[in-house]
């Protein structure tokens, strides 16, 4: 009986952990910025990486590699197209800011592949500078450019539950500045012009921390 007891037992615990095996990637973590996306991605690099490892300690066989790849990716362009199109008109959270309003709720809209696995997603919804957002910069670079030309990134970024930056992304740009008094501002009222954003990159680990998101200004180019 006990001899039984401890085969049944074996079996079992096998049995746990083919099914643990099995699922493992299948349960999609969601983000709030992208949702499921960061997670199948991440899930389709290690998959890749794992059959990258395994052709170069066996005998090379680079056509059979090379299919098995083009299967992996046509299997994960599927998924990541059923996550993104999730994704549709569903509003994305944003902690109210000091320079900008959000007139009309922001949502992504599945769109195409850029290339390879690169989700393309149109920006939804309406940004408007909530006051005139000053920004300083030098003498020198007021005499160097003209800021009838100047175009700004707008940034959704999202953040930890201390408050860090742990991820951000183009979501569009502000154009329109002046100058007043030797700085360089954006008037208030004016409309972010949106455009697309992609999630290109495997950094799954940073976007499953994001806690809360808010909208920035990119300036770091000045």
């Amino acid at each position: 009986m006990k001899l039984y007891q401890l085969v049944a037992g074996v079996c079992l615990l096998a049995l746990a952990s083919l099914a643990s095996c099995g699922s493992a990637g299948s349960s999609n973590e969601n983000c709030l910025i992208f949702g499921e996306v960061p997670s199948l991605y991440a899930d389709y690099q290690t998959q890749c990486d794992k059959i990258k490892e395994s052709a170069q300690k066996s005998e090379p066989d680079y056509k059979k590699t090379s299919a098995r790849l083009e299967e992996l990716k046509d299997e994960y362009r599927a998924q990541i197209e059923e996550a993104g199109k999730k994704l549709d008109g569903k509003p994305i959270e944003i902690n109210p800011g000091e320079d900008f309003n959000v007139v009309t709720p922001l949502s992504f809209s599945f769109k195409e592949f850029g290339n390879s696995i690169n989700a393309v997603f149109v920006v939804n919804g309406e940004v408007t500078a909530a006051k005139d957002v000053v920004i300083e910069v030098s003498e020198s670079w007021l005499k160097q450019h003209n800021v009838e030309y100047l175009y700004l990134p707008l940034l959704i970024v999202g953040c930890d539950a201390q408050g860090a930056e742990v991820a951000k992304d183009r979501i569009g740009c502000f154009k329109g500045f002046t100058v007043v008094d030797n700085k360089v501002v954006l008037p208030s009222g004016t409309k972010a012009e949106l455009q697309t954003t992609a999630y290109n990159k495997n950094k799954f680990d940073d976007y499953k921390k994001v806690a809360s998101v808010k909208l920035a200004l990119d300036t770091s180019k000045m």
